[in-house]
């Protein structure tokens, strides 16, 4: 898989379109899976230490499970339309701090998983969207992102301010339906640099296409079941990689399994298990029969406060999380 081959596209186009659309059909709480009214998270990991038949606490262990290089490049394929949910539990077990506000909101982030702490501010408009996203490094201001709706409530524009380059600017297009049909990536002045097109069938997105250029550069097939949940997709960047994943789910329409082949090779790609909120418990590495396992323990309100991971059977980290509540 040439992750490194996507990174001279991928690094022009990061935007926090992501998170801005993932919040529409909810806050922050339930895309967190956090039950209850969480004030505050306080994510600390570190090496796990045996003793008396339980772990304790070792040495701090300064990243998260995947390092910021890592997880950078894994953040830039899913919006590509790379779906892998294993990876969007990972990238978030990091050293950080987080606080809400009582509608279930990011308002403050803190990681600690870069060699400078960065502080993530979140501003929301009276209708609970994110207007403005700033990050600061050393109380300097590194990001400015700030994001502009329409009449109808739809994210309309987003500019990203790098502060030491040029700004970035992404526009959308709707259709009569509401849904997003269009993306638009441009510098400044510039003609657009790249354009995303969404293609809906019965309401659910099943093609993404992005251009450079107007050339084809990337695709994302997705297909649903019965109830409407992600059962197949495909993701390829042209002439490049090609990504097929399979979507398990329980009883209850909730997921339970990621199957993922990379470039249709049965020796390239990973195996995932996720329980209860879609909190990963098993990912199976098929290239190296790696096996990574997570191991939770929670607190009166459900929520995992500890999480113990395993490498071939060997416990390796211990992830402790702090949660308060509003009272």
């Amino acid at each position: 898989m040439k992750i490194k081959s996507l990174l001279g596209v991928l690094l022009l186009i990061v935007s926090v379109y992501g998170y801005a659309q993932g919040e529409a059909g909810g806050n922050d709480w339930a895309a967190m899976g956090l039950k209850g009214k969480v004030k505050s998270v306080k994510t600390s990991i570190y090496f796990a230490e045996e003793k008396d038949n339980d772990f304790i606490k070792g040495t701090p262990f300064s990243q998260g499970i995947y390092p910021a290089e890592k997880i950078k490049q894994y953040s830039e394929m899913e919006r590509m339309g790379v779906k892998a949910f294993f990876i969007q539990f990972l990238v978030n077990i990091i050293p950080s701090a987080i606080a809400f506000d009582k509608n279930g909101f990011i308002t403050e982030k803190w990681l600690y998983n870069t060699v400078s702490p960065k502080k993530i501010v979140y501003t929301y408009d009276k209708k609970n969207r994110l207007i403005d996203k700033s990050t600061f490094v050393h109380e300097f201001l590194e990001t400015k992102d700030t994001l502009v709706y329409n009449a109808k409530g739809q994210l309309e524009k987003e500019v990203l301010d790098l502060k030491t380059k040029d700004e970035t600017i992404y526009t959308y297009t709707y259709n009569v339906d509401g849904e997003l049909i269009q993306r638009n990536f441009k510098k400044t002045e510039d003609l657009p640099l790249f354009k995303e097109i969404y293609i809906y069938n019965n309401k659910r997105l099943v093609n993404k296409e992005l251009y450079q250029f107007d050339r084809l550069i990337w695709r994302g097939l997705y297909e649903y079941g019965a109830e409407g949940e992600l059962i197949k997709a495909i993701s390829q960047k042209i002439d490049d990689f090609i990504w097929h994943s399979k979507y398990a789910y329980d009883q209850n329409n909730q997921l339970k399994e990621e199957y993922l082949l990379i470039n249709e090779s049965e020796n390239n790609g990973f195996l995932n298990k996720f329980g209860s909120d879609r909190r990963l418990t098993y990912h199976l590495t098929f290239s190296t029969d790696y096996l990574c396992e997570y191991k939770y323990t929670d607190d009166k309100q459900g929520n995992w406060v500890r999480m113990i991971t395993y490498e071939n059977g060997v416990p390796i980290l211990y992830v402790e999380r702090k949660i308060e509540y509003f009272k």
